[in-house]
């Protein structure tokens, strides 16, 4: 038995051409075109979304490293900004006032300082002792991280490439000043 549906040639919504329409509206090639733009374009965005998150993981290893040295003294020993703690600056972590979610803040020396994993994990920081500290040392810059912390902020690929190459070349001087190295 045959079927008695009848197709009939209609206009491309995307060429404009009378042909049979194969899927929305659009001749076979004009919905194989658009079908493969598609999982380009899919394609595109994963391969920009690993990469912003390799660079961020990358700068977030930098930066730790060149405020950890920063703060060491010639024989690469630094103390736990919070707690006094004595160590190498490869035991010390990080730590920042303004948590690591904020990217406006995220990459601020002023907001970084060495801590030690206990106060940095344990005590999530120890943010009052932190913010005394911050306010002794440089008055009204707990409000103006406060204030950055609020503002919205995304970096592109090309600012945090530049940001890497940056604390490179800054962890590279810094470390001149220990002696055994």
């Amino acid at each position: 038995m045959r079927s008695t549906i009848i197709t009939k040639k209609k206009v491309c919504v995307s060429c404009g051409r009378l042909d049979y329409h194969f899927s929305k509206k659009m001749c076979k090639q004009c919905a194989t075109i658009e079908s493969t733009q598609r999982r380009i374009d899919k394609y595109e965005d994963e391969e920009e979304l690993e990469s912003i998150k390799y660079l961020t993981d990358d700068l977030d290893a930098v930066f730790s490293q060149y405020i950890r040295c920063k703060h060491a003294d010639v024989s690469g020993y630094v103390s736990c900004y919070t707690s006094g703690k004595k160590m190498k600056w490869q035991e010390a972590q990080c730590g920042h006032f303004i948590s690591r979610k904020n990217f406006g803040t995220r990459w601020l020396e002023d907001n970084c300082r060495p801590q030690s994993e206990h106060d940095n994990c344990f005590l999530s920081g120890n943010l009052e002792v932190f913010s005394k500290n911050l306010e002794t040392e440089k008055p009204g810059i707990v409000e103006f991280l406060q204030d950055q912390a609020r503002q919205v902020s995304k970096p592109t690929r090309d600012e945090l490439k530049c940001l890497v190459v940056e604390y490179r070349h800054k962890l590279e001087l810094v470390k001149k000043k220990f002696k055994n190295q």
